[in-house]
Parts: C-alpha cells; structure tokens; sequence
C-alpha cells in the first residue's frame, strides 16, 4: 500500500521495492484505499505498473468510476466555494478557507483529493454572515456547536468558524488558538485561484494543519489522507515558512515529537522529500523519529469505533453520560496520543474533558 502510494505520488519509487509483487489482492487494497481516502491517488500508481501487475478489468473500472466520481464532486465542491465567496463578497465580507481546497492545491493533482466540508473563517464577522445566509438565501444555520455554526449549500456542509481549534475540550488550546489569532493578525493571507478566497499564510498552517492532524489523531484516529495533507504542504511551502517561530511553538506546546513522526512517515515511507521538513539553512529540521512513526501507521491502519466529536445533539442527560464514559475510556487507551500532541498533564486534561462532555 505505501509503495504504492509513493508512486501515485511522484511516479517514482525506491529501486528496493520496485519489484512490487503481482500477487496483490487488489479488492482489500481498494477497501483500505477507499477508507485511507487515496483511492484516486492509488489509481495514478496503478497507471503505472505493467499491464500484468494491474487489477483485474472489473476491478479497474470500478477503481476508475469511483475516481471519476471523485472529479466531478471536487469540480461541485470548487463551484460552490466559488458561488459561496461570491454571495459573501457583495456584503465586503473576505473567505479565508481553512483545510480542504486549500490543502488540495498541495497534490499533484488537486482533484484526487477527496473533498468534505468547506471550512471558512470570516474574520470576525460570522454572526453576520450567518444572518445574511438565512435572510438571503434561506437557508437555515445551525449554532448548536460553540467552535463553528454550519448549513447545508447546495449539498454541502459549510461550517463557518468562530474558532480554528476546539478549547472547550483542551485547556491548551486556549492558547494555541491565541497564537494561530496571533500569526493571522501578523501574516498575510494568500491569494488562491477563486476570487475572494483567501488561503492561510505557510506559517499558520505549519501550525494549524500540524495542530488540527493531532487532535484527530489523539480523539481517535487519522487517515493517510490527512497525513498527506501535512506532508504535501511542508513539501510545497517549507520555503515560505518562519521556522522559528514554528520550532518555537512546536517546543512549548509539546508537539515537536509528533512533526518528527508525521515527517519521518512523509519522507521515509511516502517519498517525500526530507529536505521540505527544515529551514532552508537547515537551523531547524525534523529528527527521523521510526520507533513513534511507525507506531502511528499501526494506528492509522487499525479499524476502531467512531464517536461524535462533541455532546452536539445528544439530547439527554444519560445519553450524554454514556457519551463521556465512552469518551473517556477511550482516551485512557490513547493517553500515549494525548502526551505527543497537547501540553498537559493526563489527569489535567482528562478532567478538562470529563467536566466539558456532561455539559
């Protein structure tokens, strides 16, 4: 699987592993694949073996629909970011667009990326947009959830930001939000190919990309997808970024061991390039870190339950009981995740969460 991967990505691979066996059990390649959300990208590397290492052909043309399937929602999904930003720049209001889009301009081929919601954040104006979209287009907005209200645009979810990260269920993301406030209000936004979509500067997002892949990862798990969103935009960005202040960061807020593990899995395993992970005066560089590396693959590739990201619409007091004991037993089972990425103590944040899901 990351073999193959890596040549989906760069059309290269290693000449150790290039002798890929023609035994493969394409089926649960493609189920992991569609799971890891890379079946596109798997498809490009597919193009490139021999005829006799290929899938059978039903098997190909099932690969090759879903892939097409994912083009066109990726053509919907930019032309309702597009419409969106449009709707919101006759009232003056600039779309700055967090993850998704942004991270797709990253790959190789941006439409192999699969899409999910829209995340925007409107500079302070939220609540008025909200307003302006129910008023307007009647369209009807969700405030439920304190970090980002949310509505349904013409088939997609758009989940409107108040906050980039969640503080109510970590005490040090009260601060990790105020930095990444910080670095927006000191760093200039970039410009992306849609009119009025902003992207966030490289030095937010070696933060917030890095920040937001680890609470996934601590809460439950992550995907090679989300993985790759990381690798391919130090890939693409490392020049442009204040590695300073980054290091800085990742040192305070305990991170710097998780950027070591996701760096080693981009540049040992995918083919990345290590060289994307330090300055370009090599001042600051990732340590290859194996041992925790090759731990979060295992995880990454092991099946688990999914629970709700928050007490969101669990409507009673037990079923909100249930939620935090569920919660919280799986937090005992991931407090090896929770040490690589927030900067607290086990019991600190245990209560912080314990005290927050039975609100």
């Amino acid at each position: 699987m990351l073999h193959l991967l890596q040549l989906g990505l760069s059309g290269k691979i290693k000449e150790s592993v290039i002798d890929i066996k023609y035994d493969i059990d394409w089926h649960s390649v493609y189920a992991l694949a569609l799971r890891q959300g890379i079946t596109a990208i798997l498809l490009d590397a597919i193009s490139k073996l021999p005829n006799e290492a290929r899938p059978s052909k039903p098997m190909l043309l099932q690969w090759i629909g879903q892939a097409t399937m994912m083009e066109r929602m990726y053509a919907k999904h930019m032309e309702k970011i597009a419409s969106l930003a449009e709707f919101y720049r006759q009232y003056d209001i600039k779309m700055l667009l967090l993850k998704g889009y942004g991270c797709s301009l990253c790959y190789t081929k941006p439409e192999h990326r699969p899409t999910g919601d829209i995340d925007v954040f409107l500079f302070g104006r939220q609540d008025e947009a909200d307003v302006l979209v129910e008023k307007q287009l009647d369209i009807k907005v969700h405030r439920e959830y304190h970090k980002h209200s949310t509505f349904n645009y013409g088939g997609v979810e758009v989940e409107n930001h108040a906050k980039f990260i969640d503080d109510v269920s970590h005490k040090s993301n009260i601060r990790f939000e105020s930095i990444l406030m910080a670095v927006l209000d000191k760093e200039e936004c970039l410009k992306s190919p849609i009119d009025n979509v902003l992207i966030p500067s490289p030095t937010f997002n070696a933060l917030f990309l890095l920040r937001h892949t680890g609470e996934h990862f601590a809460s439950n798990e992550i995907t090679l997808r989300q993985v790759l969103d990381v690798g391919t935009f130090f890939q693409r960005y490392h020049s442009k970024i204040d590695w300073a202040l980054v290091f800085k960061v990742y040192k305070e807020e305990r991170m710097l061991r998780f950027f070591n593990a996701i760096a080693t899995i981009c540049a040992e395993y995918l083919g990345i390039d290590a060289t994307c992970f330090a300055s370009d005066d090599k001042q600051y560089s990732y340590q290859s870190d194996i041992t925790i590396a090759d731990r979060i693959l295992s995880d990454i590739f092991e099946k688990k339950d999914v629970l709700p990201m928050s007490t969101a619409g669990i409507d009673t007091i037990g079923k909100k009981l249930k939620y935090a004991i569920d919660k919280s037993c799986r937090w005992w089972h991931n407090r090896w995740k929770y040490k690589l990425v927030y900067n607290e103590k086990l019991v600190e944040s245990f209560w912080w969460l314990a005290r927050n899901r039975i609100r």
